[in-house]
């Protein structure tokens, strides 16, 4: 079988894809990732066929598209803010995705790789959603965007609502790529789940069990981890050897707009709670500016190997990073900025192995430091839960479900 494999987005967006293709490799299928050009090296380091996907994730983020919509709550805004910052990269996309599912058996793609069905129509072969965030409708909890909880009686509004302004706003531009390639447009209406390709979904069933509603075609596969990068800076090893576990603090691939105060919140908090602290500059460039020997900036660490030494870790809630901290056994404190972080934040609150803060431009130091010190009485329910994570095979379940779904 081989498998092309459409992605978009961070690191946090590509690597759990790496294991997935390392996994598809050691089964005997051909794997070709298509992403962005920045993930080449990686890609190629993994034993997998490279093809690029066009696009700067980093620097739209950091444009004022990027932005406003990282700034918008109002559902209707975040959706024309999206379609703003998404709709040019579908468009620039589209030839380079077609080009590489050539000799695909099965397309798979990822949430903000929105033409995957219809490449994948195009070359007459299945489509299969994979997804590192819910991404079906349910009555369980509100879609993942949301930034504060509803009634239950309306979850499933929320969904439905939130599908029809996306399906508004993209099926035009959807239709137009269909037409370019000779395929009848899309229905006016979002199709149900079962009529949509069958989802992959890589985290772990402990983390989120399958609602009771979703249906056969949601498979729910356990986390996909890369094998654990171990190297850290000689630095980074000193200071950690030199005093008690720090507290991680970063917004990984989230611009902020005033990085000086984002830092100075972070910092604020880890010494209020009496930690040492390890300050991720990410994508905002984030420096702890003339701060004691009680802090150590880094650039970019592997997360699998660093939070088993931290004691708790501060983040924008996206997928990968908190899924880093559970299988570390950590506690999180998810201080989010938009889309599926407010729904990592109320989880691990709900789970019990951490807390979460107001939207990152509403949180306040007060706030951020009495989540943090919650966060920190709450190891013992993160070390359970990441012995429980741990005996789970998540690539291996997917490569199960492909296999099973095209017959390889």
């Amino acid at each position: 079988m081989q498998v092309s494999v459409l992605t978009a987005g961070s690191r946090g967006d590509v690597e759990p894809f790496l294991a997935l293709g390392a996994r598809l490799r050691a089964a005997g299928h051909g794997v070709r990732l298509v992403t962005h050009r920045e993930f080449d090296g990686v890609v190629r380091a993994a034993g997998l066929d490279f093809a690029e996907l066009p696009g700067d994730p980093k620097a739209t983020l950091a444009g004022p598209e990027g932005r406003a919509l990282l700034a918008a709550r109002n559902p209707v805004t975040l959706v024309r803010r999206l379609r703003e910052v998404v709709g040019p990269e579908l468009r620039g996309s589209l030839a380079a995705a077609v080009d590489a599912c050539r000799d695909a058996d099965v397309v798979v793609y990822s949430t903000l790789v929105a033409f995957g069905p219809t490449v994948a129509e195009h070359r007459g072969v299945p489509a299969v959603a994979a997804h590192l965030s819910p991404n079906t409708p349910t009555r369980a909890f509100p879609m993942t965007a949301l930034p504060t909880p509803v009634p239950a009686a309306l979850n499933h509004a929320t969904w439905r609502f939130s599908e029809a302004l996306l399906w508004r706003a993209f099926r035009p531009l959807l239709d137009d790529q269909r037409a370019g390639l000779g395929l009848p447009p899309l229905p006016r209406r979002t199709p149900p789940p079962r009529r949509r390709p069958p989802r992959l979904y890589g985290f772990s069933p402990s983390v989120v069990p399958p609602p009771p509603d979703w249906t056969s075609d949601d498979h729910v596969t356990g986390y996909w981890f890369t094998e654990a990068d171990t190297t850290l800076p000689t630095d980074l090893v000193d200071f950690l050897d030199a005093g008690e576990p720090p507290v991680y603090l970063g917004f990984g691939s989230m611009p902020d707009q005033d990085p000086a105060a984002a830092a100075e919140l972070l910092l604020t908090a880890a010494r209020r709670v009496g930690r040492r602290a390890v300050l991720l500059s990410g994508w905002s460039g984030l420096g702890a500016g003339d701060a004691g020997d009680d802090v150590v900036v880094v650039d970019d660490v592997p997360h699998r190997a660093l939070f088993p030494r931290c004691a708790a870790a501060v983040h924008h809630g996206g997928a990968g990073t908190t899924a880093a901290a559970v299988l570390a056994g950590v506690p999180s404190v998810v201080v989010p900025f938009f889309a599926d972080q407010f729904f990592w934040g109320r989880r691990v609150t709900e789970l019990g192995v951490g807390a979460a803060t107001p939207a990152r431009d509403r949180v306040t130091a007060d706030a951020l430091t009495e989540a943090l010190r919650a966060a920190l009485g709450r190891t013992a329910s993160a070390r359970a839960l990441a012995t429980r994570v741990a005996a789970e095979d998540g690539p291996g379940a997917a490569v199960t479900v492909l296999e099973r779904l095209t017959g390889s």
